[in-house]
């Protein structure tokens, strides 16, 4: 497969046209500052996301573990059975969220909502 001219110059252009959306819109990930701990819908904790801490709340199936460190959160133990939820890994951008369904925890990350494009239809 060879490239001929007009095929380099689109690229080129394609390229420098994604740049610039990146550029104007940015990336679309802001930082967050809190970290809420929902137990079966209802806020049971919030705390700021720069303080490092491990927190232990109580699920229907048990205790659940929540790391907060370096500005990021994750579950870490959970009583449930296919552990998901651990293996999601660590959060940090508003908006964001790690979930462990059967004991129906949920951590959220709060902060400013984040900008720019989420989808171009057309």
């Amino acid at each position: 497969m060879s490239f001929n001219r007009g095929d380099k110059i689109l690229l080129v252009l394609l390229v420098l046209f994604n740049a610039g959306l990146f550029y104007y819109f940015g990336t679309g990930f802001n930082k967050g500052d809190w970290v809420v701990i929902q137990v079966a819908e209802k806020k049971v904790a919030r705390f700021p996301l720069m303080s490092d801490r491990v927190i232990q709340v109580q699920g229907p199936l048990g205790a659940t573990e929540v790391e907060i460190s370096q500005g990021r959160a994750r579950i870490v133990r959970s009583p449930c059975k296919l552990k998901v939820c651990i293996k999601s890994g660590y959060i940090q951008y508003a908006d964001r969220l790690s979930a462990c369904l059967p004991n129906k925890v949920v951590v959220r990350i709060e902060g400013e909502s984040q900008r720019g494009l989420d989808a171009v239809v057309g």
